[in-house]
């Protein structure tokens, strides 16, 4: 019996053995690589959405600083027959959060949530204050307190919750809008304002 063609036929089988584990070793490799690859291109246009938000935000934060706010007549909650002036409030610097009902509310709903972080007497401090418009129904108990109604916030266009601060001037200052990527900035804004006001 010639040993060579079984000898030749074995180290065939052998070879062909490890270059089909090769084959689905590089499969593996391959299938490995591509969910690498998708992972950083979903990081990437994360990264990219997340610089155009920022940049958004920091566009419509440049163009509402310093503006004028109307000197009307607001209210509390569903109350629109006792009005009085904005002005009234400006007196002693306020903290305004604003919303609309077009706000994502889980935007709103973390804000808050901040808010009540930093400050443990939220619904009962009345240097803090909700403004908006927001269903008539829910502006007496909004997050605890009642929104501040009949105030034109030349702001519409902002789609996400903000804040700013009232005073004498009758400005937005420090106006402030809420990052949904980067609530960390929110925080350091919270903390820096109320060291600043006394809050």
């Amino acid at each position: 019996m010639n040993m060579k063609p079984l000898c030749r036929s074995i180290m065939f089988l052998l070879i062909a053995a490890s270059f089909s584990g090769c084959n689905q070793q590089d499969a593996d490799s391959i299938a490995k690589l591509k969910e690498i690859n998708r992972r950083l291109e979903d990081e990437f246009y994360t990264v990219k959405e997340a610089e155009r938000i920022s940049l958004e935000i920091y566009r419509r934060t440049l163009k509402y600083s310093r503006t004028s706010l109307d000197n009307r007549q607001v209210f509390w909650g569903k109350d629109s027959i006792n009005t009085f002036p904005l002005y009234e409030l400006a007196l002693n610097p306020r903290l305004l959060f604003c919303f609309s009902t077009n706000t994502c509310t889980p935007c709103v709903d973390s804000a808050i949530g901040l808010i009540k972080e930093r400050f443990a007497d939220f619904e009962h401090n009345e240097t803090i204050l909700i403004a908006g418009d927001y269903p008539l129904r829910l502006r007496d108990n909004c997050y605890g307190k009642r929104m501040l109604g009949g105030i034109d916030l030349p702001v519409a266009e902002i789609e996400a919750p903000f804040f700013f601060v009232l005073d004498k001037s009758m400005k937005i200052s420090f106006l402030h809008i809420f990052n949904k990527m980067n609530p960390e900035l929110t925080k350091i804004y919270l903390e820096e304002i109320r060291g600043k006001y006394d809050f």
